[in-house]
């Protein structure tokens, strides 16, 4: 499916022998290592820029989308809020009991 098997690797070796001949063949696969790592962190590299340019138009939207939605609710009054002093009939107890 689309993969390259043994053989076909051990053919197209023989192949590239007969036309290159032995002498030229370790420095033509040392060139073509050296372009393929190349080529490889070329595309890792523009994967990276583009998935960090994607995640900071993504964080600017939301950021956008909370400054406008800040902007439309109204303000909180402070009259409405509510009571967060604790009562005075309760004793320090986390446990919910009165003491």
């Amino acid at each position: 499916m689309g993969g390259t098997g043994f053989t076909e690797l051990l053919l197209l070796a023989v192949i590239a022998l007969i036309v290159v001949g032995p002498q030229r063949l370790p420095k033509i696969a040392r060139t073509a290592g050296r372009l393929t790592r190349q080529a490889r962190n070329a595309w890792q590299g523009l994967q990276s820029e583009l998935q960090a340019e994607l995640d900071a138009d993504h964080n600017r939207k939301i950021m956008e989308a909370n400054r406008d939605r800040a902007k439309s609710e109204p303000s909180a009054d402070p009259s409405s809020a509510p009571d967060t002093q604790a009562d005075p009939d309760r004793t320090g107890d986390d446990d919910g009991r009165a003491g």
